[in-house]
């Protein structure tokens, strides 16, 4: 069964200065994504660095809003600082439950071996 990893981003303007508690929620964008990751080994280093690679990489096409100003600049980059934030515990989880995975099959494939000798 194919697992999506979401990505739930919301970003505030300013969201690092003082100012930023009175921002209204005209300044607040919402994101919804899903980095797909069912064909990657996240028991591997090489597969967690894949997925690490596809959540930056939609993280970088969602936070893009064009402007090269100073302002959008910094706005870009503190979008990206709060979506990896926020993906990092989903993230964490999507490779705990591939480690609890692989120890469950090991552990069914002993016990098989062993309930059927000479096998």
């Amino acid at each position: 069964m194919p697992f999506r990893l979401p990505i739930a981003i919301a970003v505030a303007a300013l969201t690092l200065t003082p100012a930023a508690a009175h921002a209204s929620p005209v300044n607040v964008t919402e994101f919804d994504a899903s980095v797909a990751h069912d064909d990657l080994d996240l028991t591997t280093h090489d597969g967690i660095s894949r997925l690490d690679e596809r959540v930056r990489t939609k993280i970088r096409q969602m936070c893009t809003n064009g402007g090269r100003d100073s302002g959008s600049l910094r706005l870009e980059r503190e979008c990206r600082q709060t979506a990896l934030a926020a993906t990092a515990p989903a993230v964490r989880v999507a490779i705990v439950n591939a480690r609890l995975e692989r120890v469950r099959l090991a552990r069914t494939q002993a016990a098989s071996r062993a309930a059927t000798p000479g096998a």
